[in-house]
Parts: C-alpha cells; sequence; structure tokens
C-alpha cells in the first residue's frame, strides 16, 4: 500500500485492481490454466467477450499469475494462494524436459514460454519455494538455448534473427532470474540489441 500511495494511487486505484484480480480468479479453468478461448465458461451471469486462440493459453496464464504476483499475491500468502498454486502447477506441468512452457505449435510459441517462464521465475524469487525451482531454472535455461548466437532472441530456437518484444520478455525472465538467485549467464545481456522487422 505504500508503494500504491508513493506513485500516486489511491483507494479507487486499489479497487480497481481489486476487481481485476477477482474477475480474474473467476475466470481460471479447473486445470489451473486461463483458457484464451474458453474462459468464458466460466462466467455465471453474463458471459464475457473477446475470445481469443487456444494456443496462447500458456502465454496467458503466465500474464494472469503475473497480476497476482505483482500485487503480492503467492501460493503460499495473500486471498488468492490457491488461484495462484493451481496456476503455477498448470504451467509446471506443461513444460517440456528442454524446459519450453507449452507446445511449440506456433510460430510465436516464444510469447509463451517467456510471459510463463516470467511468471514462474517471480514466484519462485517471491517464496524461495523449492516446489517450483527446478521449473524456473529449467525456464531460464531454455531462454538461454534459445537465444541467437551473439544476438537476442525472435520466435524460434536460434533462429538466427530478433525482435524487440521477445527480446524484452527474456531480459526481463533473465533478469527475474538473477534477483532470485538462479543460474543465468550474465554474458547474455550483451547482444541484447534488438531490430524489429
Amino acid at each position: 500500500h505504500r508503494n500504491l500511495k508513493a506513485g500516486g494511487g489511491g483507494k479507487k486505484t486499489q479497487t480497481a485492481v481489486d476487481l481485476a484480480l477477482e474477475w480474474l480468479k473467476n475466470h481460471q479453468s479447473a486445470d489451473g490454466r486461463w483458457d484464451s478461448d474458453g474462459f468464458d465458461q466460466q462466467c455465471k451471469l453474463n458471459k464475457c467477450s473477446g475470445p481469443g486462440e487456444s494456443v496462447y493459453d500458456p502465454g496467458l496464464s503466465g500474464l494472469a499469475l503475473l497480476c497476482f504476483l505483482g500485487a503480492g499475491e503467492t501460493h503460499q500468502s495473500g486471498n488468492y494462494k490457491d488461484t495462484v498454486k493451481e496456476g503455477l502447477k498448470y504451467l509446471r506441468n506443461i513444460q517440456d524436459t528442454e524446459g519450453c512452457f507449452g507446445p511449440r505449435t506456433s510460430q510465436h510459441f516464444q510469447y509463451n514460454h517467456m510471459c510463463a517462464s516470467l511468471a514462474m521465475t517471480e514466484a519462485y524469487g517471491m517464496t524461495q519455494s523449492v516446489i517450483f525451482k527446478e521449473s524456473a531454472q529449467k525456464g531460464l535455461n531454455f531462454i538461454h538455448q534459445s537465444q541467437n548466437p551473439y544476438l537476442a532472441w525472435r520466435y524460434g530456437v536460434r533462429d538466427g534473427d530478433n525482435d524487440t518484444s521477445v527480446t524484452g520478455w527474456a531480459v526481463m525472465g533473465l533478469k527475474s532470474g538473477i534477483l532470485a538467485d538462479l543460474e543465468v549467464d550474465k554474458g547474455a545481456f550483451a547482444y541484447c540489441t534488438p531490430t524489429s522487422r
């Protein structure tokens, strides 16, 4: 609340945050994810509009979790412990052996991975819970594995091109990993001069 006030926010700002978190909680699927094209199945009265594409469930779930984590909610404390716990379990369950979160069926699967990886790393950093440490580290390892040699990141794994937004997510994930005392090769930052196409 101190940071909220320091940033110029007040009771109305906090109310907006609280309502947003409640909406996210109410639209979480039973398996812990936020369903891009089926979130309206959770609506009790009126159906929400604006469905997306199911291929982006991992990234959307990562973004939703970042909202809770940013408000100080974790799987260990706060008003949304179960919501956060189930969301993190979903991400851990869809992580492959190389550390990538979600399937690589979309051309833009790196967005899914980067958002999910940042959420997992932030959750671990906030709680130091051994339950999520390995998943967070594997997510960071995949970020490193995906970086183009002497360049930054784009949509695939070492596909030879750079993209500003994917690189931004990658850098945030790696920075979060450093703050969480996970293993991060700081040399990765030396080549982060992406260009967008």
